[in-house]
């Protein structure tokens, strides 16, 4: 109840920016347990299609896959986060990336590569991995691409195939538990799965961790709590268009993921993942305080392999 509250309190706020829909999900990650889903803004608004399950509906993610690249590159032993990598113009055969601002940072650390979202460093590191490509990564974690792998190409790393918030959940959720991944569980009965281990915990803690200093550009929506007290590692996306504005990441032992945007797929210049989905997202992770949270699992690296070194 506390989430269909926000999330159409938060829609009635942006509607004058033509914002019509929103939808949201929340999983424990200890348990895999989905304790809150809302598909749509209101189910009975025929306007909006309210009817329609925005959590199963495939959309494209943006930008809210790249931490999978980051991870599977420093699986890989290609980075650490704070390699340096080239933010500058790059062809890859027909496919010329840009970034977001049309511009390049030139030399660039990992962490600020993947935390300011750019996106040529991004695709070279897609188009480094060897032993695991992104594709294969993403099938293997049980995310449904019905077309191959040459298909999608090195755009998949921003977005460039569709995905459902569910499976946007998953993914997430295995970064939170030391890179094994599993399905959702929608029942209090089923049992809870063993997963599939798809990449090492260290791998999985270091992008965590690269989230944790995602920079804030919306203060105004958090409180101290959600500041300071609980641990979010969090990531955006917009997706080709302006189509979705996506917020996805950990919080505390949960994983919360938003969507913005319609059911027709109509272009917003106002859906942008970190000016429209983030405030919503920490509004979220703001209520999940009264959940008593415990300190979570992935920030104890007691057992990594992993040391911090002064260069």
């Amino acid at each position: 109840r506390r989430l269909e509250a926000k999330i159409k309190t938060y829609v009635k706020e942006k509607s004058r920016l033509g914002i019509v829909n929103a939808a949201a999900l929340i999983v424990d990650t200890t348990s895999m347990s989905v304790r809150a889903q809302v598909g749509s803004a209101d189910f009975f608004d025929r306007e909006i299609d309210g009817q329609v399950n925005g959590t199963l509906a495939k959309r494209s993610p943006g930008s809210a896959l790249k931490p999978f690249t980051y991870a599977l590159a420093l699986d890989q032993g290609l980075v650490h986060p704070m390699s340096l990598l080239k933010d500058t113009p790059m062809s890859c055969g027909a496919f010329d990336p840009e970034n977001f601002d049309k511009g390049f940072e030139g030399p660039i650390h990992v962490r600020e590569a993947l935390t300011s979202s750019r996106n040529v460093p991004a695709v070279f590191l897609a188009s480094r991995l060897k032993e695991l490509s992104l594709f294969d990564f993403l099938k293997t974690a049980g995310v449904a691409l019905p077309k191959t792998e040459k298909h999608y190409g090195l755009a998949l790393t921003l977005g460039g195939a569709e995905v459902t918030m569910e499976e946007l959940a998953g993914l997430y959720a295995g970064l939170a538990n030391k890179g094994a991944f599993k399905p959702l569980r929608h029942f209090r009965d089923a049992e809870i799965p063993e997963g599939k281990r798809l990449m090492s915990p260290e791998a999985a803690f270091l992008t965590l961790d690269m989230l944790r200093t995602n920079a804030r550009n919306n203060e105004k929506h958090l409180d101290s709590w959600a500041r300071d007290s609980v641990p979010v590692a969090w990531k955006t996306g917009t997706s080709y268009g302006f189509r979705d504005a996506w917020t996805a990441g950990v919080v505390g032992n949960y994983v919360i993921v938003v969507w913005l945007g319609n059911f027709e797929g109509q272009s917003n210049p106002a859906l942008i993942g970190r000016d429209l989905a983030a405030p919503l997202f920490f509004q979220i992770a703001d209520g999940l305080r009264r959940e008593g949270d415990k300190e979570p699992s992935w920030l104890d690296t007691r057992e990594l392999n992993l040391k911090k070194v002064e260069v």
